[in-house]
C-alpha cells in the first residue's frame, strides 16, 4: 500500500498538469481588430438618414478599457474614428472635427476581471449617423481605442464606404 500512494500521487499531478490550460499572456495595451462595417438606412421623425454599424474585436490583458461610470474625469473620450476619402485608389485625410468621431465606451460590470487572469476580450458594436451625407463617393475609417492607462491600441482601417 506505501508503494501505491507514490505512483497515485505522481499520476494525479501528471493529470491536474495537462487539465489545466495555461495561463494565456496578453499585452496590457489594448488590440482591435476590424470585423465588419455596414452601411444601411433609417427613418427618424419622417426624415431617412444613413446610419453605418462598425463592429469590432478587443482583447486586453488587464481589462482596464472603458470608462467606469460615476467617475468625474476630465476626458471621457476613448474611441476615435479618423476619416479618410478615396482618390485614385489612393487615400488622404479629411476633416476630422466635421466627419470624424470621438465616442466614450463605457466599463460595465461584464468588463470587471477579479483575480489573477483578468484579460477580456470581446466584440463592439457602434452605430454611426449621418444627417448629411458627407461629399465623398467613398471614405474609410482608421480608428484605435485607449485604456484608462492611456495607453493606445493598434489602429485599424474599415473597408471602403461607398455614399
Amino acid at each position: 500500500m506505501k508503494a501505491l500512494k507514490p505512483i497515485l500521487s505522481a499520476v494525479t499531478a501528471i493529470l491536474l498538469y495537462t487539465a489545466c490550460e495555461p495561463l494565456e499572456k496578453v499585452s496590457e495595451v489594448p488590440e482591435i481588430q476590424f470585423k465588419s462595417f455596414s452601411l444601411f438606412e433609417i427613418d427618424t421623425l419622417d426624415v431617412r438618414i444613413k446610419a453605418g454599424e462598425l463592429v469590432f474585436n478587443f482583447i486586453d490583458g488587464n481589462a482596464d478599457i472603458g470608462i467606469i461610470e460615476g467617475r468625474n474625469d476630465e476626458d471621457t473620450l476613448n474611441f476615435f474614428l479618423l476619416p479618410y476619402q478615396k482618390i485614385d485608389g489612393g487615400y488622404d485625410s479629411i476633416d476630422a472635427t466635421t466627419y470624424g468621431r470621438s465616442y466614450g465606451i463605457l466599463n460595465d460590470e461584464k468588463m470587471v476581471r477579479i483575480g489573477q487572469n483578468k484579460t477580456i476580450k470581446g466584440e463592439i458594436k457602434l452605430q454611426i449617423f449621418y444627417f448629411l451625407d458627407p461629399p465623398y463617393d467613398t471614405i474609410r475609417y482608421d480608428f484605435y481605442i485607449l485604456d484608462r492607462a492611456g495607453n493606445k491600441s493598434n489602429v485599424e482601417s474599415t473597408s471602403d464606404i461607398g455614399f
